[in-house]
This record gives structure tokens, C-alpha cells and sequence, in this order.
């Protein structure tokens, strides 16, 4: 008789719940490392939001500040609405927000439903006469109308002009005129001050005389570097690598490279970005290489994770 331990079918069942257990911890440990991977993506994309949200408001309240410093009137408002609608549709939302439909259905039926009239007052005579089976007497004839003026007929046909009438209507238009007048050169006045202020603060800022300084002082190297680059010719693609690293680092001094060489029509810009773009594809290649060299298969690793190492490495 054969004991369980020494049974065929005993030992494959157990070698069989050995290598799912083992399958178990696995998947196991990849279900952790991906709930992780979700909780930092979710991070990242509330961050995201929230600085989008601040540079929104920042531009706004900018706005304001620029405008505001020289508003006073209703038509300076309508101006810096008018602003803040075409900027961000949102806040325009929020200040201008409709009232509910309920709201306005009650406004319309206290507007549109008239009161009721007043209930007439009984009579107690009436009544009085009714029971003692009077007849009711009926309220005094009113009174006759008067009698035409003489005035009348010709007054009809004729519109007479009261001169301190015309008088009043003349000064309430020339008001008018001077106040529409008015209005209209304070908002010129207003659009070109805030102009005017924009460029002050262009001109002012640091960063924009960094870029004219370095126009300025770095003229020479920069005439040298496209010199250098238009002359580059190649057998080699270690050869590009080693020259768009040397670029890099020459160019690295400037405050801002693509500011900077606007001003120098002469930079060969296409050729200088199909350089970078040929040695940024030579180091993922040779990096890869590397990986691909190096990859070696373990035995003990199951052979899920092992294929989908080379399926990586596959796709890259």
C-alpha cells in the first residue's frame, strides 16, 4: 500500500496549490503597486486643477487691479465686465447669474394678478325698508355737467407753446449732449491709460531686459554658434551628440534661448532642432541597446512576470 505522501496524484495536487499560492502573492503585490500608481495620478491631477484654478484667478484679479486703478463711472464697470466675460466664461457665470425659474414665476404673478376690489359696504337702511316692505329708495341723481366755455371750441384746434416749457427742454438736452461727450473721452482716456500701463510694466519687468541685455552682450556668440552649426557636417551619429551637447551647454547661459533668438534672423532653427531630435533618439536607442544586453532570464521568477518584462522591452 501507498502512503499519501509517496501517491503521484497527492504530490501534482500539492505542486499545483504550491504554484497558485505563489501566483496568488504575486498578483497580490501588483494589485498594491497599482492602487498606488491611481492614488498618485489622482494627486497629480488635483494639483493640476488647482494651480490652473490660481492662474486663472491671477489673471484676473491682475486685470482688475490694471483697470480699476482709473475706474469710477458705470461705463469704466461695463468695461472691466466686458473683460472678465471674454476671459474666463466662468466668473461671468457667477456675476451674472439668472434667478431660478420659481422666483421668477412669483414675481410675474404678483406683477400680473391685480388685487381683488374692495367689498361694497351694505346699506342698513335698505335692509330696514326690505323688512318693513318699503320701497328701497335709489341714491340722489348726480349733478348736470357744466356748460360749455367759450375757450373750449378754439383751444381744441389750437396748441399753444408755453416758452418756460421749451425753455427747460432745451437745457435737459444740451445736459445730454455734454454728459454723453463726456463719457465718451473718459472711456478713450481710460482704454489708453491702461495701455500705457501695460507697456510700463513690459518694459519694467526683469525678465524682459534679461532677453535685451542678453541680445545685447551675447551678439558674438550667438553669431559664432551659427556659424558652427550651418558649417556642421557628419559621418557619424556620435559625432551629432557630441555637438548638440556642446550647443546645449553654450546656449544653457541665456535667460531664455528661444526668446533670445528671435532677434538673430541668421539662426538656422530648423537644423539646430533636427540635430536634437536625432540625438535624443540615438540615446534612447543606445539605451535600449543597453537593456536589451543586459536583460537576463531568472529561473525562480514565475513566468507571467518574466514575459511581460520582454513584452516591455518588445514594444519599446
Amino acid at each position: 500500500m501507498l502512503s499519501d505522501e509517496d501517491d503521484p496524484d497527492f504530490i501534482a495536487i500539492k505542486e499545483k496549490l504550491k504554484t497558485s499560492l505563489q501566483r496568488l502573492f504575486y498578483l497580490e503585490k501588483e494589485n498594491e503597486q497599482l492602487k498606488e500608481e491611481v492614488a498618485q495620478l489622482k494627486a497629480k491631477v488635483r494639483s493640476n486643477k488647482i494651480a490652473q484654478n490660481i492662474g486663472k484667478h491671477s489673471v484676473l484679479l491682475r486685470k482688475k487691479l490694471i483697470t480699476g486703478n482709473n475706474i469710477g463711472t458705470d461705463y469704466q464697470k461695463q468695461i472691466v465686465e466686458s473683460q472678465i466675460s471674454e476671459d474666463c466664461p466662468a466668473v461671468e457665470k457667477l456675476i451674472c447669474r439668472p434667478d431660478p425659474p420659481e422666483t421668477t414665476q412669483k414675481m410675474e404673478e404678483q406683477t400680473l394678478v391685480p388685487k381683488p376690489p374692495p367689498r361694497p359696504i351694505p346699506d342698513l337702511s335698505v335692509k330696514e325698508n326690505e323688512r318693513n316692505g318699503r320701497p328701497a329708495i335709489g341714491p340722489p341723481p348726480p349733478p348736470p355737467p357744466p356748460p360749455p366755455s367759450k375757450f373750449s371750441a378754439g383751444s381744441a384746434n389750437v396748441v399753444r407753446r408755453v416758452p418756460g416749457v421749451m425753455e427747460f427742454y432745451h437745457s435737459l438736452t444740451r445736459k445730454d449732449s455734454r454728459i454723453d461727450s463726456n463719457t465718451s473721452i473718459a472711456g478713450v482716456q481710460i482704454a489708453a491709460n491702461a495701455r500705457n500701463m501695460i507697456g510700463e510694466i513690459e518694459n519694467r519687468s526683469r525678465y524682459l531686459m534679461a532677453i535685451k541685455s542678453d541680445v545685447e552682450t551675447q551678439g558674438d556668440l550667438i553669431r559664432f554658434l551659427t556659424k558652427e552649426v550651418v558649417n556642421a557636417t557628419f559621418k557619424d551619429i556620435a559625432d551629432v551628440e557630441a555637438l548638440v551637447k556642446w550647443l546645449d551647454r553654450e546656449l544653457s547661459y541665456l535667460v531664455d534661448e528661444r526668446a533670445v533668438l528671435k532677434h538673430f534672423p541668421e539662426w538656422p532653427e530648423q537644423k539646430a532642432d533636427a540635430m536634437r531630435e536625432a540625438a535624443f533618439s540615438y540615446r534612447d536607442l543606445f539605451n535600449l541597446k543597453s537593456e536589451v544586453a543586459s536583460f537576463k532570464d531568472n529561473p525562480k521568477e514565475p513566468l507571467s512576470l518574466a514575459l511581460k518584462r520582454m513584452q516591455a522591452l518588445q514594444d519599446r
